[in-house]
């Protein structure tokens, strides 16, 4: 072992002791070893703030930063030595069972660590963590995925025909085929590999739509200067305690690694989110003098400033116009709108039937 590795090792070693980590991790063990089932896969969520990790190592907070995979792998480490020299899971063997699961606190205020999918060129293949954020526009169901699993020599002879030798586990950014499929072989022997079905993982898995919160100012008017302007949703994957956690209309910021999808011939960008919350801008509240002057206009009336507002509003997707009454009920909707995220909150349902499904739609 190389001595920068060893001393990430021991930097890491330190941070969970002062962190509460290790604490953590006995609470966690406690309840594997309560739970009557066999694990192939150990799995373990390890907070970490980067800024005091980069106080104890700069190279190991640089690497959690950049090389998050990596830098997951010495903490696997860490904690296997841990839980074996505390005896903390008995049916524990190997270090391969160890899944470690990092999610940083934040990341540096920097452009460099936010993506935004508005801009040309983004990397999207350095497997690091960046943030972002974006208003959630559709969701899928929760699913199940292989969080991981154990597989077996096929050749009795062998000695890795038995044991947790191999263990797959899912990696950000990887497919399900990645984890599990029939055609991997033993590195000892070279026969075909054969998954111990009873010792599979599974976890929660749900894909998320979102749109860029730029996208907000075509219906405010920003836009009116480019006869063309293109918004394009982008799909983020939600694991295991962050599933169910957003709401449609509601906006994120996240941190996440980007990762490329290969659906046959096409590849898609998209998001393995690691830490999601709420984000409410705290601008001002600004009418414009604009607005108050159509106001004042309109004021004997009580009808023809909301008529008004109407007719002009989504006007950059939907011709003037056209669907008033929607666009009304819609922009009535808008006004019970709150920032308290409750479950009690008085939404007004909308029921549209149309046979121009496109234009409702938009």
């Amino acid at each position: 072992m190389s001595p920068e590795l060893l001393k990430m090792k021991e930097v890491a070693l330190i941070y969970l002791d002062r962190s509460g980590g290790l604490q953590k991790l006995v609470d966690d063990c406690k309840y594997y070893n309560d739970s009557k089932q066999s694990y192939a896969v150990y799995r373990f969520i390890i907070s970490v703030n980067p800024s005091d990790i980069t106080e104890l190592d700069a190279a190991l907070g640089n690497q959690i930063l950049h090389e998050p995979l990596k830098a997951a792998q010495i903490f696997q480490s860490v904690c296997f030595i841990a839980v074996k020299t505390l005896s903390l899971i008995e049916q524990l063997q190997t270090e391969a069972q160890i899944s470690i699961v990092l999610k940083p606190t934040h990341l540096p205020s920097l452009p460099s660590y936010v993506l935004s999918l508005c801009e040309f060129p983004f990397n999207y293949m350095s497997q690091r963590f960046y943030m972002s954020e974006g208003i959630v526009i559709a969701m899928g169901m929760v699913t199940k995925y292989t969080q991981g699993a154990r597989f077996l020599c096929s050749e009795d002879s062998c000695p890795f025909s038995e044991g947790f030798r191999y263990i797959r586990v899912h990696l950000p950014g990887a497919t399900e085929s990645a984890t599990v499929r029939n055609d991997f072989v033993c590195s000892l022997c070279t026969s075909p590999l054969q998954e111990d079905m009873k010792f599979r993982v599974l976890g929660d898995k749900q894909l998320v739509e979102m749109i860029d919160a730029k996208a907000l100012r075509a219906f405010q008017g920003h836009f009116n200067n480019k006869p063309h302007f293109r918004i394009q949703s982008f799909t983020v994957f939600l694991r295991d305690e962050l599933s169910n956690k957003v709401k449609i209309g509601n906006r994120y910021r996240f941190i996440g690694i980007p990762a490329c999808v290969q659906n046959g011939p096409q590849a898609t960008v998209c998001i393995e989110v690691n830490n999601i919350q709420l984000y409410t801008p705290k601008d001002p509240s600004h009418i414009s003098d604009n607005f108050k002057y159509l106001l004042s206009l309109t004021s004997n009336s009580c009808w023809r400033f909301s008529a008004i507002l109407a007719n002009i509003f989504a006007s950059q997707v939907v011709p003037p116009g056209t669907y008033n009454t929607l666009k009304l009920s819609m922009l009535l909707s808008l006004v019970q709108t709150c920032d308290e995220d409750t479950e009690t909150a008085g939404y007004l349902d909308l029921l549209v039937a149309t046979s121009d499904t496109l234009i409702v739609d938009r």
